[in-house]
């Protein structure tokens, strides 16, 4: 304390010199309109410009939260959407229950890590087994189609990405139905091969790619895959294609998990059925 008072002290002088130059401030605003007039103007400005980078500032940091939510949002119309579209498709059937009208579920999770340089790339998702997710599930993002969980622990999930070379997924172009599989051959981040397709079909540059709904019923049928950019003609029974694929890998970040609650009924059955025919 005895420091503190010894140090206002010596600077009594400079102190004694800044209250008087802030009392004739205060009298030359307060006592001269034009001067008021200019200090009060200037004093908003900056006084707004501070609360402007202020409101930049918090709202940059709050991104994170409103992404968040975002996704979370669209996760919910997703659901909303698909059961729509599901009780539209079996509408017909009377007796269709309310499970099979809620088949698929979509959850949001965000992707932490990621790789496309690889032959067989994956990605990390921030939520495991503690938010439902499990090994075997469909992930999308608001795009298209990304890939499938592989691997889970508590609190975080692995899946590995249309990107890879030991992963395919059932199709078909949406307009004719024609039947084939999306096949990643290294060609980069963004072009797939969609293979098996009986030249037979009429193909066309801009046809769209979507799920068919059949490969261990990850996808529930029409989420888009990729667009036709190239349709190769080199005789043979099948066409030669490439395609664009929907989903950016190098720039994903909140994508959708599927849960098909009816996947261990059906997979349990196949595989009844096929013990029997051997």
């Amino acid at each position: 304390m005895y420091r503190l008072l010894q140090f206002i002290y010596n600077l009594r002088v400079f102190l004694a010199f800044i209250c008087l130059e802030l009392f004739c401030f205060v009298c030359i605003v307060n006592y001269n309109p034009y001067q008021g007039a200019a200090y009060f103007s200037t004093s908003k400005n900056v006084v707004g410009k501070v609360l402007e980078i202020d409101k930049s500032v918090t709202g940059y940091f709050d991104l994170k939260e409103i992404n968040e939510q975002l996704a979370a949002e669209n996760a919910s119309l997703q659901n909303q959407l698909r059961q729509a579209l599901q009780v539209n498709k079996i509408s017909y059937d009377t007796s269709a229950s309310v499970l099979k009208k809620n088949q698929y579920t979509f959850s949001v999770a965000r992707v932490i890590n990621n790789s496309t340089i690889y032959a067989n790339n994956y990605f990390t998702l921030d939520k495991g087994l503690e938010n439902g997710l499990a090994v075997g599930m469909g992930v999308v993002s608001p795009n298209g189609v990304a890939g499938q969980i592989k691997a889970c622990s508590e609190h975080y999930s692995t899946a590995i990405s249309v990107l890879n070379t030991k992963w395919s997924v059932s199709a078909h172009i949406k307009n004719t139905k024609a039947d084939g599989i999306i096949q990643w051959e290294v060609d980069g981040p963004h072009t797939v091969k969609f293979t098996n397709v009986g030249r037979h079909h009429k193909i066309k540059v801009g046809d769209s790619i979507v799920t068919s709904g059949y490969k261990e019923s990850l996808f529930p049928e029409g989420i888009l895959i990729a667009t036709i950019t190239n349709v190769n003609d080199e005789g043979g029974a099948y066409w030669n294609i490439d395609a664009k694929l929907a989903t950016d890998y190098t720039a994903m970040d909140y994508v959708f998990v599927i849960n098909n609650i009816l996947k261990v009924e059906k997979d349990s059955l196949e595989a009844t059925f096929k013990k029997e025919l051997k």
